[in-house]
């Protein structure tokens, strides 16, 4: 199980995240503590440096699972690294600008700390100087081979404004374009396969809005087992779900902040895009003609999903996720765990859902709404004040090695959760699901605790999709997921995430204060737009949203600020940077036998 914390970078981080910050001086409690213990430091990070100054003091404050530095799988990754850590203070689930001020109030600020990479907090620090810039790093294979091996378009995307970089990055993606063949994207059109038989229709016959529409009309007067309408389309759970794939359909890109990079050079919102009148004039005509959930406005995810699950729709434009696939097996008594090629060869149960193309508007390119995203999830800083940096960064270009990442995961070798096979690692499922691992008490949390695994890679690791490992076949419930991807990459749907979703707000700016109030503008004329009950009311809603933005959401104003902000992010190198994605890795999808994942197969 390949796991590890995950942080968005959406627009909106939190009104109060670094305004609410006090002043807080700071001296190095880590450093002071090591200066005690050895007396007089070294500082060439050579070999005879004394064993006490390799004992250092972390803080992980996004982090609520503690740890055991006498746990074993902790103490081979402290033996390997080279780093004995004499503390590890974990966070209290609470915002990370309190914790992070009452750290510096106190004047205990850590030899090395974990972030969310995307975290505002990183700004703070490196204002006050409390980091120390790591350039030379990755810079220096001699000395630093794994660091400076980093793809130079990571390290670039997480220079800070004055040039440098602070932070290790951590999960990141080792070869930015050869990815693992899945990264979760699991968006787009899917379809009951029984419904769409009983139409006497095929895929092909979908490739067009106006044929997506037949369907549905072909549907429309269909009931269920216990004699319910079914309902031909839906978007999703709550808030509109779906809405980033009817937009796409439309030409417009409305994930994230939903601004739109223009001919010019410049961004400008959804909203303000044809394409997003014409996508609500389409779902308002769907619902005036009985083809779309008119629940979809306000209902809440928990009834979305009992729908889902009694097979209520004929399609769905949404995330994938929620899709009833394990629900049906189930209700046919077949094993959830069977395989897409044993399930293919026994036959597909009625009600089966399976992703396909996004029907096509006339001469409209679809927007993209499945991102990808290379750069890592977490970074590890480093005391500005710390003794013998040099030692603790060559723990650090240690862990991001292979032998490292499959020590983190798994253990060592001893603790029966693997074997290598081929060069590859095996997992053995009844241990390394079992009590020692992710089988022990809270969903494996505790054995983090005492053990160790798993929590060390938050601090630093490569992302997992160039180790060799060997992968057991995809059931056939989530092989639907990985074809809902596939399909995006074909479609044209999927790629890096675009420059416009990766801009910060300015702290106290506009589109900080502003945007929770257009986000509740949104949601109220969204509804009013789908539900509208005549092309005239329609057009009425419409442009009350419109007005509404500009006046109580002062959109003149965020526009103008989220401009200023995007021209000067794509002058750095982190605005510059992009990737053609040339192969991705293949996963063990569609057979019966297990397989080497991790490298490019013969031919590729």
């Amino acid at each position: 199980m390949k796991q590890g914390m995950k942080f968005s970078a959406k627009w909106i981080l939190g009104a109060t995240l670094i305004a609410t910050m006090l002043a807080g001086c700071a001296n190095d409690g880590g450093a002071n503590q090591g200066e005690n213990q050895s007396g007089q430091a070294s500082q060439d990070g050579n070999a005879e440096t004394s064993a006490e100054q390799t004992n250092y003091n972390l803080y992980a404050p996004a982090m609520t699972t503690p740890i055991n530095l006498d746990g074993p799988i902790t103490q081979e990754v402290m033996k390997q690294s080279g780093i004995h850590w004499d503390k590890v203070e974990i966070g209290n689930g609470g915002d990370l600008s309190q914790q992070i001020n009452l750290k510096l109030a106190a004047g205990t600020f850590p030899d090395a700390i974990i972030l969310p990479s995307d975290s505002l907090v990183w700004s703070r620090l490196i204002n006050e100087k409390k980091l120390l810039p790591l350039d030379d790093y990755f810079n220096d294979p001699e000395h630093y081979p794994n660091l400076a091996k980093i793809d130079k378009r990571i390290i670039d995307y997480w220079r800070a404004s004055d040039g440098h970089i602070y932070f290790v990055p951590s999960a990141y993606e080792p070869v930015i374009e050869n990815p693992s063949a899945w990264q979760g994207n699991a968006q787009g059109l899917w379809i009951q396969s029984t419904l769409l038989k009983k139409a006497g229709m095929t895929n092909e016959d979908l490739r067009t809005i106006e044929g997506l529409e037949k369907y549905l009309n072909a549907i429309k007067g269909y009931k269920d087992d216990q004699g319910r309408s079914i309902i031909p389309l839906s978007l999703g759970g709550e808030n509109f779900a779906g809405l980033e794939i009817v937009m796409s359909m439309f030409g417009v890109r409305s994930t994230d902040n939903g601004f739109n990079e223009q001919p010019d050079g410049t961004v400008i919102p959804d909203y303000k895009l044809p394409g997003f009148k014409q996508a609500f004039q389409w779902l308002n005509h769907l619902n005036l003609d009985g083809l779309l959930d008119p629940e979809t406005a306000f209902q809440k995810k928990d009834l979305f999903k009992e729908k889902v699950n009694n097979l209520r729709f004929g399609a769905m434009l949404f995330g994938g996720w929620d899709n009833p696939n394990v629900t049906t097996l189930k209700n046919h008594g077949i094993p959830e765990a069977i395989t897409y090629n044993e399930l293919e060869k026994k036959g597909f149960p009625d009600g089966w859902f399976y992703p396909t193309e996004l029907p096509t508007v006339k001469d409209v390119k679809p927007a993209q709404y499945a991102n990808y995203n290379p750069f890592g999830t977490n970074g590890a800083g480093i005391s500005a004040k710390i003794k013998n940096p040099d030692r603790i960064m060559k723990g650090i270009d240690w862990m991001q090695t292979d032998e490292a990442f499959i020590l983190m995961e798994y253990g060592p070798e001893s603790m029966g959760a693997y074997k290598m096979e081929n060069g590859a690692a095996a997992e053995t499922y009844d241990v390394f699901r079992g009590p020692k691992f992710w089988g022990g008490d809270n969903g494996g949390m505790a054995s983090v605790t005492q053990y160790g695994f798993w929590w060390w890679k938050n601090l630093a690791s490569v992302g997992s999709s160039h180790i060799k490992t060997v992968e057991s076949p995809w059931p056939a419930y989530n092989a639907m997921l990985y074809e809902a991807e596939e399909i995006n990459h074909k479609q044209g749907t999927f790629g890096l995430t675009p420059k416009e979703a990766r801009i910060k707000p300015v702290i106290g700016g506009t589109v900080e204060k502003y945007g929770p109030v257009q986000s509740d503008i949104r949601l109220k004329y969204y509804a009013k737009m789908l539900l509208a009950k005549n092309d005239k009311d329609f057009d009425t809603a419409y442009d009350q949203f419109l007005n509404e933005m500009k006046v109580r959401g002062h959109d003149e104003e965020t526009i103008a600020e989220f401009n200023k902000e995007y021209q000067a992010y794509s002058d750095t190198p982190a605005g510059k940077i992009t990737v053609d994605i040339k192969k991705t890795l293949p996963r063990n999808v569609y057979s019966d036998k297990p397989a080497i994942i991790g490298e490019l197969t013969d031919g590729e």
